[in-house]
């Protein structure tokens, strides 16, 4: 019986989300400049153009005013995950680690229409989701958020943990290290978010870096910046063994980590990936776990010994 009335409830919240989630958007600026830019990524061609076409089909049909809604966004980086929301923010607001900082920053934003969380309407899954992400990061190490200098998100989704991070005060170098369709999502979405100047920029602390280029960069600003943290949820383990072969090496110079990760993708046993990583930067410390909510899915989060 007791099964049957949590259904119910269930049934019940996610009707009341539904129909809560059915608010007008907010008008959105710079539709035009994103579309330019989806078409740049389109012709380049590669691997990625097809997705740079489906998304700017489905904006040219559906609008950019609600574009977290449109089926190629909204099927890979604004999920409903719908058996987990409940758990993540269970787990995030008991948490010992969770601040009145995150809980103000739970808040979605109405820019793009994102899902209405069915547990917690002031949010969405998603931003629940790097929520948990971020307590795992604070429970697992010492790392103090105020201190930050540097953070390198590679593979953003449409910029959801910079958010995060900046409705909580962060405002040091933040740098996002993407495939050219998503560089062009996330300065559209940011831009609406966070408007800077006249001319409605992204937040001037905001840089990119297309996939494809030598870590350099990467690995001179953290040698300048510290204490630093790489961010990769559910990127790095969804790139070719080439591409992680490129970047794998300098997680060791960040003073933290946090990557999360499924059990395999495209052929590749990616628990035994991350492992193997784990032993051959031994100058971090690491914690590698299943994620208890997720199941198949895991978090690899690291500090560096003697981290700044």
């Amino acid at each position: 019986m007791s099964k049957l009335r949590g259904k119910m409830r269930t049934g019940v919240r996610r009707i009341a989300a539904k129909i809560l989630g059915e608010y007008p958007p907010p008008r959105l600026r710079h539709a035009d400049e994103l579309l330019a830019g989806l078409g740049a990524a389109e012709a380049a061609a590669g691997e990625w153009g097809p997705l740079a076409a489906s998304i700017a089909a489905a904006l040219r049909g559906g609008g950019s005013d609600r574009f977290l809604r449109l089926p190629p966004i909204a099927k890979t980086v604004h999920p409903r995950i719908r058996s987990h929301s409940g758990e993540y923010l269970r787990h995030v607001l008991a948490s010992a680690r969770c601040s009145p900082a995150l809980r103000r920053a739970l808040t979605e934003s109405p820019v793009g229409q994102p899902l209405v969380h069915p547990y917690y309407p002031l949010s969405s899954p998603l931003l629940v989701q790097h929520g948990y992400h971020l307590i795992r990061l604070l429970e697992a190490t010492d790392i103090d958020l105020a201190a930050l200098r540097l953070v390198v998100d590679f593979g953003a989704g449409y910029g959801s943990f910079f958010r995060l991070l900046r409705n909580m005060g962060y405002r040091d170098a933040y740098v996002i290290w993407d495939i050219p369709v998503m560089c062009a999502l996330q300065r559209f979405y940011l831009r609406n978010v966070f408007p800077q100047g006249d001319s409605f920029e992204p937040p001037r602390n905001l840089s990119w870096l297309l996939s494809g280029a030598a870590p350099v960069p990467v690995r001179a600003r953290v040698a300048e910046r510290g204490p630093s943290l790489f961010v990769a949820t559910w990127s790095l383990s969804e790139t070719p063994l080439a591409v992680r072969d490129a970047v794998a090496p300098m997680l060791e110079d960040f003073d933290y980590v946090l990557c999360a990760y499924q059990r395999a993708f495209g052929g590749i046993d990616n628990t035994e990936y991350f492992a193997t990583l784990a032993r051959r930067l031994p100058r971090m410390r690491w914690l590698h776990a299943e994620c208890p909510i997720f199941h198949n899915n895991f978090y690899l989060i690291g500090a560096r010994a003697g981290a700044r």
